[in-house]
């Protein structure tokens, strides 16, 4: 009887474009693509074919979502990330805040990791806390013993609402805003020492030249003037009070837009009891700090090739590139994304659902480059 021959089996430089791209999925991290277009002439041009990027969205536990048309949900923690830690913030240029704490309720795990902390967190129980910068791209890490010896030891309901950098540089200024009234806005500079402000009511900040505004539940803006002493310790020379009466809404998010303009988007945003939250309106205001005033934003506000993400641990302003759509605001929170163009919104899923996790922030990974 004749021998039936097994078919030759396929070089790998002969895979199909369409299963490279979902090796690629796979493959978030920049170090990572760049050894696989070094496999081969074919796969360096697959991997110029599926280059399309947006932000991610990171998890307390520090695992990560790439979304869009290649969403892919990472169930391990980004590199570098100490064991014990929790994500709080993140800011410009892939930094990460992370706070270490024995806080059972801090450090619960969210999401496909399922690892709950029974209870609410109680104003009698404290902790300490230390924090730390870490950028999983670089492997860079700057510890902040400044920002701890602000904080101290808290109780269970403390929270940190946002961390803002004032460049790309982390020992630069940091502001840290958190739920505290003795400590409602931390400057830090690292090596240099930290100015407190305290019983603002803030929550929510953005650099904008040499100034730190600052937003509250009332919509009132706050204008901290910005500079240092004789030994590089960050002090507020100014505060001004710009007050804003509107229409209640849900969400408030500062930004600062790509032309250096103040930006507020106010978001009403509608949560059915069995379905998914989805946003209801969007109104994009500019702030006017010399006649103390909010100016609502006209149509097709946004500047050319710009875009908008919002999210509670980072809010960001960029030229688009690589799946950004120029005109949308990308939220965190919500199956949609609001085109200004024709000031509507559109569907964005991801490639779960929302209810699962209560806290998701951006973060910028470099672009790819091929």
């Amino acid at each position: 009887m004749a021998t039936i021959s097994p078919p030759p089996l396929r070089a790998w430089c002969d895979l199909l474009p369409e299963l490279l791209g979902q090796v690629l999925v796979r493959l978030p991290f920049p170090d990572d693509r760049a050894r696989f277009r070094a496999v081969c002439r074919g796969w360096h041009t697959a991997a110029a074919l599926h280059v399309r990027q947006l932000p991610w969205l990171v998890l307390r536990d520090g695992s990560f979502c790439t979304v869009g048309d290649g969403a892919f949900f990472h169930r391990t923690a980004m590199p570098g990330l100490p064991d014990g830690v929790t994500v709080v913030g993140s800011a410009a240029d892939g930094w990460l805040l992370l706070d270490r704490t024995d806080c059972m309720y801090r450090r619960r795990s969210e999401g496909f990791s399922f690892v709950w902390y029974k209870g609410r967190p109680r104003r009698d129980v404290r902790h300490a806390h230390s924090y730390l910068l870490l950028n999983p791209f670089s492997g860079a890490t700057l510890p902040l013993p400044e920002l701890d010896a602000v904080v101290g030891t808290v109780s269970e309901v403390f929270e940190i609402y946002r961390v803002a950098m004032r460049s790309s540089t982390p020992d630069d200024l940091i502001a840290v805003v958190t739920s505290s009234m003795d400590c409602n806005v931390v400057l830090c500079r690292p090596g240099k020492g930290t100015y407190v402000m305290r019983y603002f009511r803030v929550f929510d900040v953005a650099f904008v030249g040499e100034w730190l505004y600052g937003i509250t539940s009332d919509e009132e803006l706050l204008a901290f003037h910005l500079s240092e002493d004789d030994d590089g310790k960050p002090v507020v020379t100014k505060e001004k009070r710009v007050p804003y009466r509107g229409d209640t809404t849900t969400i408030r998010m500062l930004v600062k837009s790509w032309d250096g303009e103040l930006l507020m988007v106010r978001r009403q945003v509608f949560s059915p009891i069995r379905s998914e939250p989805y946003t209801m309106s969007v109104k994009v205001v500019k702030a006017d700090v010399n006649m103390g005033e909010w100016i609502s934003v006209a149509q097709d506000g946004l500047a050319k090739d710009e875009a908008i993400f919002l999210s509670r641990g980072f809010c960001k302003s960029t030229i688009v590139f690589g799946d950004i759509q120029a005109g949308f605001i990308y939220f965190d929170d919500a199956n949609d994304v609001f085109d200004t163009r024709l000031w509507t919104c559109r569907p964005f899923r991801l490639p779960w659902s929302r209810s699962l996790f209560t806290w998701l922030t951006w973060i910028f990974p470099p672009k790819l480059v091929v």
